[in-house]
């Protein structure tokens, strides 16, 4: 049994004369017990860090207009449980759990680099009979850790026309190194 994680998203707040409205959330960070991560919302994206929160997804985005309870395409981003500090471990562990549900993904479709130079690759999780759901799940090897963004759209057509804005944040993702805390305090 895994103790549950505490993991905040802080939002930026950029401020673009005196309008205040949803769309001034564009970038967030993602913090868990071994690492950090920025990252910005795609262009026509709000980021979140409050709709979601009971859902134990602080850090949630979805298109301008829509809500994260009504939305037909949703993005959350985590980073691992602390087990986890090998991507592969992870995917495998992930894909164990969900094959009775989500069935066998589409294996490495993308794969890349952040900006910031770590490598990811995103799976894909079709839905089935039991699922409905189209998934998408870029995966993240940080130092210790394991970052992950899922892309979720009730049906194929949303799937296929927001798909692009996974890779679109994960061209905005930039680790944050931990900060050590001196001995003795």
């Amino acid at each position: 049994m895994t103790k549950p994680l505490f993991i905040i998203c802080i939002i930026f707040l950029v401020i673009s004369g005196t309008n205040f409205g949803q769309e001034n959330y564009r970038g967030g960070i993602v913090y868990g017990p071994k690492a950090a991560f920025n990252m910005s919302s795609p262009q026509g994206w709000v980021l979140d860090n409050e709709s979601g929160a009971n859902q134990g997804m602080p850090c949630v985005l979805y298109p301008k207009g829509s809500s994260w309870s009504d939305a037909k395409t949703v993005m959350y981003a985590k980073i691992a449980s602390t087990q986890f500090e090998d991507v592969k471990a992870f995917v495998a562990m992930a894909i164990k759990e969900m094959k009775a549900k989500h069935g066998t993904p589409k294996e490495k479709i993308a794969s890349g680099k952040t900006k910031d130079g770590h490598n990811y690759f995103i799976n894909e999780y079709p839905a089935t009979k039991s699922y409905s759901q189209w998934e998408r799940v870029a995966y993240v090897q940080l130092p210790k850790a394991v970052a992950y963004i899922v892309l979720s759209s009730q049906d194929e057509a949303n799937y296929r026309k927001d798909s692009g804005a996974l890779q679109q944040v994960l061209k905005t993702f930039v680790y944050l190194e931990p900060k050590s805390v001196p001995s003795g305090h």
